[in-house]
């Protein structure tokens, strides 16, 4: 890993020629994606997925990349790699391959592992979340090469299988690979550019931890005639255990939630200031309490959050049954910020629900730390030129994304510097039926990482140093 590496120079005409490459290129790109897109990896539902692995893997090689397969307790990890010298800088880039599920079928416009062009757009589960973005790296990659034979700073690319549920062995694989991993930064592509068009550089996301609640109060359902008001109601007791984590007014009323919050610096509470918010505050506020954009981006960028995500007892079916549930289920997804560290807050919640309903179990399903860089890292900066470059615009700066994606793992466990640059469309229907990749973000974006690519090759004076490596924390997962 370079210790430190040049910034300045004219990297902006050494773009010209892929960039030509990528646009004679775009129907083959477009090929490649729906190959791709079109093998099932669905991680929650288990299954091998190392076939599409392979696939990855295989695509990898064709851009120029050394590859291998590696195995973890779960899906496989597909890792990519091309040095060419020491004394060059270093990005390593992630993505993954797998999918969300896709019910209901029924809601789809066409098949979701068939992907089809409309309206200058590929439908089809994984276009956006996250097959294309991670394509477009690559097919980046293979532009450079082809134009010049090299590339102007080293890639370590990894992408998982388990992203979509939570990534539960990847800081483990990292940890026992992190030679393999050393790096200046970090590069992720995933989520969605802004509504209106515009690009976006995020220097963090927030955290997640998803808990399975369960309370049984009888062996079986009961008839709600016979013992309707003296026997206990798991869906009652259920609903109002999980409806105490919130006060009267709405605010998360579980004690000590807060404690370990990270208050956001002056240049994140700028950057959410300057945001723009495209649809009409009136209609969000008939939905929630946001009372200005600036408002509405510091509650889901800055903020901490619980969510019922899923709840489920008794007859649910056609018509009616007359019972008193004896089982009932909610699923609770609970996003984190910086400072939160989710063994704790599932600790306080469990706390808080057992308060009200002492006999429920609380299951941890996933766990991900929150992840932040500074925006003021010139990391940040550097890429900030390369993505305005690329699409012609300049980006807007969000201090996090929204959701979830294990970037902790680089700022943390790897103490690197981490970006994340989104190649998706905002309306791109990610999670949902006719998900979708409107194809002139994805050729956009590999017109970017050919701009990032060469934007820290340089050849000026200024200079920026990598952190120091931060050892992994005790007792971490």
């Amino acid at each position: 890993m370079a210790d430190h590496f040049e910034v300045d120079g004219p990297w902006r005409e050494r773009c010209r020629i892929p960039f030509e490459l990528l646009d004679r290129g775009k129907a083959a790109a477009e090929r490649t994606l729906a190959e791709i897109a079109a093998q099932p990896a669905v991680s929650a539902k288990g299954g091998d997925l190392r076939p599409v692995a392979e696939r990855l893997a295989r695509l990898m090689r064709d851009c120029g990349l050394e590859s291998a397969v590696m195995p973890t307790a779960g899906a496989p990890i597909v890792l990519g790699r091309r040095m060419e010298s020491d004394r060059l800088p270093t990005i390593l880039v992630y993505g993954h391959y797998d999918v969300q599920p896709v019910e209901p079928l029924s809601a789809w416009s066409s098949g979701p592992f068939t992907p089809e062009i409309r309206d200058g757009r590929m439908y089809g589960r994984g276009t956006a979340d996250n097959k294309g973005q991670h394509i477009a790296q690559l097919l980046a990659i293979k532009a450079v090469l082809d134009s010049s034979g090299r590339l102007p700073v080293n890639v370590v690319m990894i992408v998982e299988g388990e992203e979509e549920i939570g990534s539960p062995h990847l800081e483990r694989w990292v940890d026992d690979h992190a030679h393999l991993l050393k790096a200046d930064f970090a590069y992720t592509s995933d989520g969605a550019i802004h509504p209106s068009g515009r690009p976006v550089v995020l220097c963090g996301a927030r955290g997640l931890l998803y808990l399975e609640l369960t309370l049984r109060t009888a062996s079986a359902d009961r008839h709600s005639g016979n013992f309707g008001g003296v026997s206990r109601n798991a869906a009652l007791e259920l609903s109002r255990a999980v409806a105490s984590l919130w006060d009267d007014d709405g605010e998360i009323a579980v004690p000590g939630f807060h404690d370990a919050v990270a208050e956001p610096s002056g240049a994140e509470r700028a950057a959410v200031e300057a945001l723009p918010l495209t649809w009409p505050i009136p209609a969000a506020e008939r939905l929630t309490r946001v009372t200005s954009p600036s408002d509405w981006f510091h509650r889901v960028l800055l903020r901490p959050n619980i969510n019922v995500s899923g709840l489920n007892a008794g007859w649910t079916g056609p018509s009616m049954k007359t019972v008193i549930p004896a089982t009932a289920t909610a699923k609770l997804d609970i996003r984190l910020v910086p400072g939160q560290d989710p063994e704790d807050i599932a600790r306080l919640i469990t706390e808080r629900l057992r308060a009200a309903a002492p006999d429920i179990e609380v299951n941890v399903i996933s766990a991900v730390k929150a992840s932040r860089t500074p925006l003021d890292s010139p990391i940040v900066d550097r890429v900030s030129q390369a993505v305005e470059f690329a699409w012609e615009q300049t980006p807007l700066l969000y201090p996090s994304l929204a959701g979830t994606v294990p970037d902790f793992v680089f700022t943390s466990n790897l103490a690197l510097p981490s970006v994340i640059v989104p190649y998706g469309n905002a309306d791109q229907a990610n999670h949902a039926p006719d998900e979708n990749l409107l194809l002139d973000c994805f050729h956009k974006g590999a017109r970017t990482f050919v701009a990032v690519l060469h934007a820290f090759a340089g050849d000026g004076p200024a200079t920026v140093t990598a952190p120091a490596r931060r050892p992994r924390s005790p007792g971490a997962a």
